[in-house]
């Protein structure tokens, strides 16, 4: 790992050297007429700088903004580093938002361009004001045998590079601006941590939009001359990898938790004997990876391990997601312990992180040569003090200290410079130079950090007592019964879970026996919770889905928007549980506070765009 991190010029000048390293190796990989296709360094670079020109052209320059709406594409690259490359600040857009949101997020960043995929552009341009909006296929390609020669803007290195806005899964959406040093600290430490070299291979699954895929799909492997695997639709992931052959993958635990379902429904399939011997296979590595340095008895049980167990099972289950798959990278929500034991089994590292949006995103992470299952890591070299960064908890009474358990503050490069627009939301953020995350966590004695829930997420029962939801949340989808699950509660006598059941389960059961089932299930896998924390009863819903907005892009769920949604089912099963006192409260619709702030937001000052074409 290096001892030390300075930037020294801006992201698109970096992008300059990079792109001259090895220009002959492969930058983007990518599904084209149903065949494998390669865009090299040489080819992407001429591709930005043409990019370039055609937003000189258009007379975008240094501090302006412009929005990009689409699904993953390879485009997504030409205009980031053509962005960053004249110093304009990208905002990427999720292009599943409803109107409103969408609205608002054009409204609020005011570009001086907004670029959209084709079956996208009616309804932005509807959703713009006077923004122009073109058609991300208009835009131009570069000729790779004669790059257009173009110099980078002087940038400083506190200059916004991006701002990217909150999912909005508590509320109303918020444009978080990172600078260039940001976005650079936080990929820099990232490549040196995890050994991304020009041979590795990271495939994309999560959105650009996200600030996570930003820094480890997009500056990562560019910054090493290493390549970018797109895969367009993230529910096609098995295929995808199997197709790619990734060594390092980036994954939200939604994702880990199916590849795992997947394997065990393999499994379930396979004759007697060879489950047998997968038992065995799975018992003699968890007596090696229990025993740890000790070995467990001897050198024998690792010989039988590498020379017959692993390649008559193990390397199988590797072969069928590409065979060269060797780190996933995991962060967004806590992973199942059991999770992260099977893949270790399997030869795939699973090293689960934590972070957020406006730290750009890491704050912490597991590492191959050091990690703790159950936390999420050590705090990464740009939040320690000889790299100008730091750390501290504060508790209930204010207290600051590592040692407390508490509310995680932050301060350092990785910080975003603040909410773009939001001042007052930029200002309750920082406490004293400190960035409040508002995580409850804390460090155990090795300095291993554990997240245990949002502040603003936590329920407080009637009788006064206190949980994160997630904790709870987190020992359900332990169960291969259940596929997603809501915990509510406030100001309830008792806790209780809302779920989706997988479709296999749903369908070979009556709606009686369902229930019976998902709540046995559930009373089993929280048997180790404190009374408070077991939910009471079990309410089953149709799935949570991207498309009714019950879950963001990254899976993940959106309270408020399940409460709207379902509000009269929540309603009566907290009546039929003797909750009619609280049923008000817990169902409230916080989302119609957000709809109403969306559709009443006062739009910045109407561009001058003269004869431009929308």
């Amino acid at each position: 790992m290096a001892k030390s991190a300075t930037m020294t010029k801006s992201l698109g000048s970096y992008f300059t050297e990079w792109c001259s390293k090895k220009p002959e190796l492969p930058a983007l990989v990518y599904m084209e007429d149903g065949n494998l296709q390669f865009r090299n360094y040489q080819t992407l670079y001429a591709d930005v700088l043409a990019w370039c020109k055609f937003f000189q052209d258009r007379q975008i320059g240094k501090g302006e903004r412009i929005a990009f709406i689409a699904p993953k594409c390879l485009e997504h690259f030409n205009f980031f580093y053509a962005c960053w490359y004249l110093g304009i600040i990208a905002v990427p857009v999720c292009e599943t938002l409803g109107d409103l949101e969408m609205g608002f997020i054009l409204r609020d960043s005011d570009p001086a361009l907004a670029i959209a995929e084709k079956s996208l552009v009616k309804k932005i341009t509807a959703n713009s004001g006077n923004i122009p909006v073109i058609d991300v296929d208009a835009l131009p390609c570069g000729d790779a045998q004669a790059p257009i020669e173009l110099p980078t803007a002087d940038c400083d290195l506190d200059d916004v590079a991006v701002i990217i806005y909150t999912s909005g899964s508590t509320g109303m959406p918020k444009g978080v601006m990172l600078t260039q040093k940001n976005l650079w600290i936080n990929a820099y430490w990232s490549r040196e941590i995890y050994g991304m070299e020009h041979h590795d291979r990271i495939i994309s699954l999560l959105p650009y939009w996200h600030s996570y895929a930003l820094i480890c799909e997009v500056l990562c492997p560019l910054m090493g001359s290493a390549s970018c695997a797109i895969a367009k639709d993230i529910r096609d992931f098995k295929k995808n990898l199997a197709l790619y052959q990734p060594s390092f993958m980036l994954a939200v635990p939604r994702i880990v938790e199916t590849i795992k379902l997947g394997i065990d429904r393999q499994i379930e399939e396979r004759p007697p004997k060879v489950k047998a011997l997968i038992d065995k296979a799975v018992y003699n590595a968890s007596r090696i990876f229990t025993a740890g340095p000790r070995l467990d008895g001897g050198i024998l049980r690792m010989l039988t391990h590498h020379t017959f167990y692993d390649p008559m099972v193990f390397r199988k289950f590797r072969q069928a997601f590409g065979g060269k798959l060797r780190c996933v990278v995991c962060g967004g929500a806590p992973l199942d312990l059991e999770l992260q034991i099977f893949f270790k089994y399997m030869g795939v590292l699973v090293m689960v992180g934590y972070g957020l949006t406006e730290t750009s995103p890491v704050i912490s992470a597991n590492l191959p040569e050091s990690h703790r299952l159950g936390s999420t890591g050590k705090v990464l070299p740009w939040l320690l003090p000889e790299h100008g960064g730091d750390y501290t908890f504060k508790d209930d009474e204010g207290n600051l200290g590592k040692h407390l358990r508490g509310q995680l503050l932050v301060k350092g490069d990785c910080v975003m410079k603040g909410y773009w627009r939001h001042t007052d939301a930029s200002a309750k953020s920082f406490e004293e130079g400190w960035l409040n995350t508002g995580d409850v966590g804390y460090c155990d004695a090795d300095g291993f950090l554990f997240i245990e829930g949002r502040k603003g997420n936590m329920i407080v029962l009637v009788g006064g007592e206190k949980l994160h939801p997630e904790h709870v949340e987190d020992a359900i989808r332990t169960s291969s019964v259940i596929s997603e699950v809501m915990v509510i509660g406030e100001k309830c006598k008792n806790v209780y879970a809302c779920v989706n059941v997988h479709d296999d389960i749903r369908q070979k059961n009556s709606e009686a026996d369902l229930k019976k089932l998902v709540k046995s299930e559930v009373l089993k896998v929280t048997s180790h919770l404190a009374a408070f924390q077991k939910p009471k009863d079990v309410l089953i819903l149709p799935d949570f889905n991207m498309d009714e907005g019950t879950l963001t892009a990254t899976l993940k769920v959106r309270r408020f928007k399940v409460k709207e949604l379902f509000k009269n089912e929540i309603e009566q099963f907290l009546k039929e549980n003797g909750e009619e006192v609280a049923t008000k409260r817990e169902v409230g619709i916080a989302s119609s506070k957000v709809l109403e702030s969306l559709a009443n937001s006062t739009p910045p000052p109407a561009r001058n765009n003269g004869d431009d074409d929308k």
